[in-house]
């Protein structure tokens, strides 16, 4: 591996050219039909909106007054209430000019606001210049009705929550996830009340919440904001009315909380009134959702397996990179493992059980499994010694019955993980082979995959998590077992499309690597036989799109597949020959090496290997170039390209299909991969364009051979809770384009920037490859207007912060060069100067054909190097 990777390492991937969009003129988006209908109907829509304000507020006074004789927690003093507006029009952070607080951006143009001005006073000034036809209310046509804060169950439930909303019971306990708004530090104006300048918290409080319309806040700001809505949550909660509390951490932190910067969630403890008192009149909650269950793989025990003979695992070097693993802990002594166990920061999260990192888990465990198949993702050798590719570190959260308490809180228990271990060791790889047994919702990111986001934001830290599995035969409401789904006649692999068959929280976090599982053989022998044949989707495995139509898993791994014996009432069994060889915990007896295990758990470390081998390579270089090496080496298997259904559908299960360790460590005489180097930044309206050189024997005409083209961009940006839309989300997204044929760096510049801003439809396709994904794509009846984009219609490469498309072209079909841009397009962060980070990967390979690819880049890329020192010697020489 390290001769082929010191032969054909990476080329350089150089910036040719670089410029930014001015800002966008003010206007440009048409106003819908009820839009225009309110401006020309001022007196009649300002009218029905002072109505609605006048019973809202009246309705909060009657609530606040019946509260006090109920016994009721007192509410913050905010009024809260539901915004609809035009969703192709309305600006949701043009609402503070309301002296509004946007509490949640929502779907279909719904807000919900907040306000610290009770009377909502300055709303109805400005409906009033709206209906004088006064300078101030021109943006009031485009908010469409304003309805009472009690109707937010509707929008702010999880699914499971809102189906079960009528049945909650006042006088039972329930543990939920929460989140509270808090207004974005980034934004910044004047100053804060400070607590030291009030007598008595009271008087904080309100001066607080009066000034909160009017000011945004610094981080220093925002710690005092922070601590003001956390005094509010925990003094409503822990009301003697309704006894809860917030689940602290087990590490000791006074309170479990984890904070966005829009935003804090926390897990909390109460009763069923009080529930639905915080969810119907708590101004600021945004998202109340269940705890999450964890579904155990499936382990049918078997003794065929041979004892490994004379294999020795030897230490990885000093500065080898480390993996934590955060699962059941890890049997640390065993003999395939003890020599790679970082065991100094060995810890445990588990309640009541913080002093044992142990793999409790019967049956051979699921950390220990989970850790092996880090050190060997192809199964451990049965003699001679191999070299482990890193140290592995134990982070225990699962409990002895494989289950994450619901006294833990995700997002907190993995902030406070990486703290220890990126601080202490500088890990920056997270195997997390942990997920829910429901769907992943769809409209709002969760706090447990917000936080996974936050941190690879925050830390370069790569997080890679299994997708979820389908239970065999435990049938879950959201989620039917294979079982239930064959008995009804929704057969395999159908019904790995359906909604329930969905990837599980917190596999759709946007910056996390996400794995789903193939099956690795194909089991055939009557009566018995593997659901899945080889190399296609495990019959377990979940499958995307993501929230937000994102691509997800990105990659799949073998991780084994399930034997029945009919297909109408089957019995399930985890054959030797259908699953993955791991290592087997033997702390309850048993073989140390066994065959008895599927699952997405098993197929994840195996990504996490390729990870650590890129680590161990390019210590140097940030996780967003091993993110899309992965990814750029992922090839989905032959029988996809069958038809576009079948790629559609694979691309489905499986995204960009099995990665190749070779392919992204480095090339070989048929492949090249040009990437570039260090930490590129990028901002919003900013475009950096790329040059490819294509070699001058690629070209003449002729038969010619054919070249795959790949390119991947990885990139990271900061996360809000709040919005409810990918764009938005995100403080900074980016795409990327090519250029047409001919069109040199500058003109592709160019037209880049003019075009920067013009809405999606109206702008070309970058046609110079016919892509598989391509940018953009249609809804069911929708037709193409511009050109063709991509194969795939129903999918788009830009939807993601990994961003994979393919083609396939004839050699004599390539320009002399071309053109690859990255663009950066304004999120929620509107500072100019904010930007992010991203990695870019570009490979060329010729199809069964046996010429020097990556020969012909390497003097392509010397004589380059040569055109541009004699061009800069020619400069210098004018300018004397």
């Amino acid at each position: 591996m390290s001769e082929q990777l010191n032969q054909f390492s990476h080329l350089p991937l150089r910036l040719t050219n670089e410029g930014t969009a001015a800002p966008p003129p003010r206007g440009g988006r048409k106003p819908s039909t009820t839009t225009l209908a309110n401006k020309g109907d001022a007196g009649g829509h300002g009218s029905k909106l002072k109505s609605s304000i006048s019973s809202i507020v009246s309705n909060w006074e009657k609530e606040r007054e019946k509260r006090k004789e109920d016994g009721k927690p007192d509410l913050p003093d905010a009024i809260s209430f539901i915004l609809q507006v035009d969703p192709n029009l309305f600006d949701a952070d043009a609402l503070k000019s309301f002296g509004i607080e946007i509490v949640a951006d929502l779907e279909e143009g719904y807000i919900i606001g907040a306000s610290a001005d009770i009377e909502l006073s300055e709303l109805r000034k400005k409906i009033q210049q709206f209906i004088e036809s006064e300078h101030g209310g021109g943006k009031v046509p485009e908010i469409w009705e304003i309805l009472e804060g009690t109707q937010r169950p509707e929008y702010i439930l999880s699914p499971s929550l809102k189906e079960q909303w009528g049945q909650i019971l006042d006088d039972q306990e329930y543990i939920v996830d929460v989140g509270i708004s808090c207004i974005n530090i980034q934004e910044q104006y004047s100053r804060c009340p400070k607590r030291k300048d009030f007598n008595n918290d009271d008087n904080y409080l309100k001066s607080i919440n009066k000034w909160l319309d009017k000011h945004n806040l610094t981080s220093e700001e925002w710690d005092d904001l922070y601590w003001v809505r956390e005094e509010q949550l925990k003094k409503f909660i822990q009301a003697p009315l309704y006894c809860g509390k917030i689940l602290k951490s087990v590490q000791g932190n006074d309170v479990g909380i984890s904070r966005l910067p829009d935003s804090f969630s926390c897990r909390i403890r109460i009763f069923g009134k009080g529930l639905k008192d915080l969810v119907l009149n708590f101004p600021y909650i945004f998202d109340v959702s269940e705890a999450d269950e964890f579904i155990a793989p499936s382990v049918t025990p078997n003794s065929s397996e041979s004892e490994r003979e004379q294999f020795e695992l030897e230490a990885p070097d000093p500065n080898a990179p480390k993996v934590c693993i955060i699962d059941s802990g890890i049997q640390e002594r065993h003999p395939h493992l003890r020599a790679a166990i970082d065991s100094a920061l060995s810890n445990s999260w588990v309640p009541r059980e913080t002093n044992t990192t142990v793999d409790c888990v019967q049956g051979g465990g699921h950390g220990t499994r989970v850790a092996g198949a880090v050190l060997y993702p192809g199964g451990i050798p049965k003699k001679g010694s191999k070299q482990a590719v890193c140290w592995l570190q134990n982070a225990r959260i699962l409990d002895a019955r494989n289950e994450l308490p619901k006294l833990l809180f995700p997002p907190e228990v993995l902030e406070e993980i990486v703290e220890i271990y990126s601080r202490q060791t500088r890990t920056r790889i997270y195997n997390h082979s942990i997920a829910g047994i429901s769907p992943c919702r769809t409209q709002s990111m969760t706090p447990w995959a917000a936080a996974i986001d936050k941190l690879s934001w925050e830390n370069d830290v790569l997080f890679i998590v299994a997708a979820g599995n389908i239970e065999a035969r435990k049938n879950f409401v959201t989620r039917p077992s294979i079982s239930a789904h064959l008995q009804a006649g929704r057969n395999y692999p159908e019904y790995l499309l359906k909604p329930s068959a969905r990837v599980a929280n917190p596999a759709q976090s946007f910056q996390a690597l996400t794995v789903g599982s193939v099956a690795h053989s194909t089991y055939n022998n009557p009566p018995l036989s593997s659901i899945a044949k080889k190399d296609y989707p495990s019959s377990f495995s979940c499958s995307g799109p993501g929230i937000w139509d994102t691509i997800k898993p990105e990659v799949v791994e073998y991780g084994g597949d399930y034997v029945i014996d009919s297909s109408t009432s089957p019995n399930f069994t985890t054959s030797e020959s259908v699953c993955p060889e791991l290592i087997r915990s033997t702390r309850d007896g048993g073989k140390a090496v066994s065959a008895d295990a599927v699952g997405t758990s098993f197929a994840a470390p195996k990504v996490t290997h390729i990870a650590a081998a890129l680590a161990a390579a390019f210590p140097q270089e940030s996780t967003l170039l091993y993110r899309a090496l992965i990814v750029q080496s992922a090839r989905l298997p032959a029988w996809t390209n069958n038809s576009d259904a079948n790629l559609y559908h694979a691309i489905r299960s499986m995204g960009y299909g099995i990665p190749d360790i070779n392919r992204a460590l480095g090339n070989s005489p048929n492949r090249v991969t040009l990437t570039t180097t260090g930490l590129e930044r990028i901002k919003a309206r900013q475009a950096k364009v790329y040059q490819v050189k294509v070699p001058e024997n690629f070209l003449p005409q002729g038969e010619g051979f054919d070249i795959l083209i790949e390119i991947t961009l990885s990139y990271v940006a900061e996360p809000r809770r709040t919005r409810r839309n990918r764009r938005k989300y995100l403080s900074t997204w980016l795409d990327w384009t090519c250029s047409k044929r001919g069109e040199d760096p500058d003109c592709f510049l160019d037209k880049l920037v003019k075009d920067y801003g013009a809405p999606e439809e109206t702008k070309e396709d970058d046609g110079l490859f016919q892509w598989t994904l391509g940018k953009r794509q249609l809804g069911k009846g929708q037709t193409r207007a511009n050109g063709i984009d991509g194969i795939v219609k129903e999918l788009s490469r830009s939807t993601g912060t990994v961003q994979k498309d393919w083609a396939t072209v004839k050699s004599y079909e390539l320009p002399e060069s071309f053109c690859i841009a990255v663009v950066g397009h304004a999120g929620w962060n509107q500072d100019s100067n904010a930007d992010v980070p991203f990695a870019l990967a570009v490979s060329f390979e010729a199809v069964n054909s046996t010429i020097d690819v990556y020969g012909s880049f390497v003097e392509a890329e010397a004589k380059a190097r040569t055109e541009v020192k004699s061009q800069e010697k020619i400069q210098i020489q004018q300018s004397v």
